[in-house]
């Protein structure tokens, strides 16, 4: 069941989850109060069950929409890359331009997740997890190699990277291809470091 529940009228609805995810990313999740929430919507404290089941259901269908979007991001790829270094690639380009459109999921993703029930955060690890062997198949074939243990800890740790980054950058001088050819190449040579130093 959606965490806004939806009502007759469909943007009111995504509204009322924008307006949300706005304070959440401004605020901190654990900082909102429903009472602050029921404010910053419009909505009268004592009714905001009638327009959300809960602050975690609402924080766990926002995460969980975020990582849909990656793992379509990465089905794409998938389709349509022809050699290898298209498909490492482009994986990592679908990821830092979701960012550009969903930057404050990724915020909440990476930082407010802990907040969740203890059943919400394994389906959210699950969806991780889904979307972290997307990467280790890119390397895979693009290495010629299997991955290791250690080296999927560090693919792990790429995948976090790639949520963070674009919020650490600030490179106002730079146009939209030339951030993101900015940020891949920041993100490759993490990653091929990270790869050379471990062992299998």
């Amino acid at each position: 069941m959606p965490a806004t529940l939806p009502c007759s009228d469909p943007s009111r609805y995504q509204s009322t989850r924008n307006q949300a995810l706005r304070l959440f990313a401004e605020r901190g999740f654990s900082r909102v109060s429903m009472r602050e929430l029921a404010d910053y919507l419009g909505i009268r404290p004592g009714s905001i069950y009638n327009h959300i089941e809960s602050k975690e259901a609402l924080l766990f269908e926002l995460i969980e929409e975020l990582y849909d979007e990656l793992l379509h991001g990465a089905r794409q790829v998938c389709r349509q890359a022809v050699t290898p270094a298209e498909r490492l690639h482009g994986l990592l380009d679908a990821h830092l331009r979701l960012h550009a459109s969903m930057a404050a999921h990724f915020r909440l993703a990476e930082y407010d997740s802990h907040c969740l029930t203890s059943e919400q955060q394994a389906q959210i690890r699950e969806l991780r997890a889904r979307y972290e062997q997307q990467l280790v198949a890119c390397v895979e074939c693009f290495t010629g190699q299997p991955v290791g243990n250690s080296q999927r800890a560090a693919l792990s740790g790429i995948v976090t990277l790639l949520n963070q980054l674009p919020a650490w950058v600030e490179t106002p001088q730079l146009s939209a291809p030339a951030r993101l050819d900015l940020l891949r190449d920041m993100v490759l040579s993490t990653l091929q470091s990270a790869l050379r130093a471990l062992p299998d």
